[in-house]
């Protein structure tokens, strides 16, 4: 019985690990306001960020989204209502994680899985 669950939970383990990165995505927001969230599926290039805009030194607009692993951790400008804002893009790797509230609570599935699996296994 035991050798039985240690095999669904290898499957399970496996097919949780080839599954699309979850983020969040908010179309825009300004002076660090909530903002309504919505869920978006990542490509497989693409990481969750959040993007903010920056001039003349204030956190003015911020949204988040997936975007390209080669836009992670770079800055460019972007001009938007005849503003030029410095734009930063600060990306993470585990579903959900640009949410402030999940931050540093997520779990991966094929981590939980495991940790259920030694404490079932422990008994073999």
């Amino acid at each position: 019985m035991g050798k039985i669950l240690l095999l669904c939970l290898a499957v399970l383990t496996c097919v949780g690990i080839g599954a699309a990165l979850q983020c969040l995505k908010c179309d825009f927001t300004i002076f660090d306001i909530p903002c309504h969230t919505t869920t978006v599926t990542c490509q497989d290039n693409q990481l969750c960020a959040t993007i903010r805009g920056h001039a003349a030194g204030h956190k003015l607009i911020m949204k988040k989204n997936c975007v390209d692993k080669g836009k992670c951790h770079t800055n460019d400008n972007s001009t938007f209502a005849g503003i030029t804002y410095s734009t930063s893009y600060e990306c993470c790797e585990g579903e959900f994680c640009s949410s402030v509230e999940g931050a540093g609570a997520q779990l991966s599935l094929a981590a939980g899985l495991a940790m259920l699996g030694a404490w079932l296994g422990r008994g073999l």
